[in-house]
């Protein structure tokens, strides 16, 4: 390590110390990833934490273990740089500290940490998932529902459990999910789930049933909901068995 690339690392236009952060790839780790961490969490461009980043990950497990060491800094900032890097190592080792992370008091890093699992792709991580589908900041509740829209079938079974769940907006986003998947396993649990007094939860679980490939049992639930206490769930009952030729 030059005495030149540590002055560079430190030079006020974040060109130079990007460039600098690049030349670290390929050196000994023992002793480029403090440095390297160092700048993930202080730099405040994020052209060169992006490039910090980058190069961390050509580090794979190396990286995984040094990063690791700061998920639960004091500084969200840091924790939020940290969990990203760990989503593009997309180590497993790394899933006990990402799912952690879900439960962040900062919204930033909570969203980041649901992002990340996603990249990890492990089915281990659904759970923690479906307990973002309720997360007060909707970006995190978006984010957690399009990830798990990833998993696809491997999902099935604990977004059936959630059309339990004592949260409305977590059933609502579990029937949505269920819906995509289109897997008929779901229906008896999702017309069980309509006995509620959540208005958007039945919305949900209705226009789910009527992704089900025009099944009897979801057909005969819809036909129920055209006498729903709610108009804008007889809407969609109505709407639905149009669509059917029904």
């Amino acid at each position: 390590m030059t005495d030149t690339l540590l002055t560079q690392l430190t030079s006020t236009d974040p060109k130079v110390r990007s460039s600098a952060v690049l030349q670290l790839d390929g050196k000994n780790p023992d002793d480029v990833l403090p440095i390297l961490l160092n700048v993930l969490c202080t730099d405040e461009d994020l052209n060169v934490i992006e490039d910090t980043t980058w190069v961390l990950v050509r580090y794979g497990a190396d990286a995984t273990t040094a990063l690791l060491s700061k998920v639960a800094d004091d500084n969200p900032r840091v924790r939020h740089n940290t969990v990203h890097a760990l989503g593009k190592l997309a180590d497993d080792n790394a899933l006990p500290a990402l799912i952690s992370a879900t439960n962040d008091a900062d919204q930033s890093v909570r969203l980041k940490a649901t992002y990340a699992l996603g990249q990890l792709g492990h089915s281990d991580a659904i759970d923690a998932l479906i307990a973002r589908l309720d997360d007060p900041v909707q970006e995190v509740r978006l984010t957690a529902h399009e990830v798990l829209g990833g998993y696809g079938q491997r999902a099935i079974p604990q977004l059936i459990n959630a059309l339990t769940h004592k949260s409305a907006l977590t059933r609502e986003l579990s029937a949505n999910l269920l819906g995509d998947s289109a897997d008929t396993t779901a229906i008896e649990p999702l017309i069980t789930a309509l006995n509620t007094d959540a208005w958007d939860v039945r919305f949900a679980i209705i226009e789910a049933l009527g992704q089900m490939d025009d099944d009897n049992r979801a057909i005969e639930a819809i036909e129920t909901a055209l006498n729903d206490d709610d108009s804008r769930v007889r809407a969609i009952a109505k709407a639905t068995l149009k669509m059917w030729g029904r």
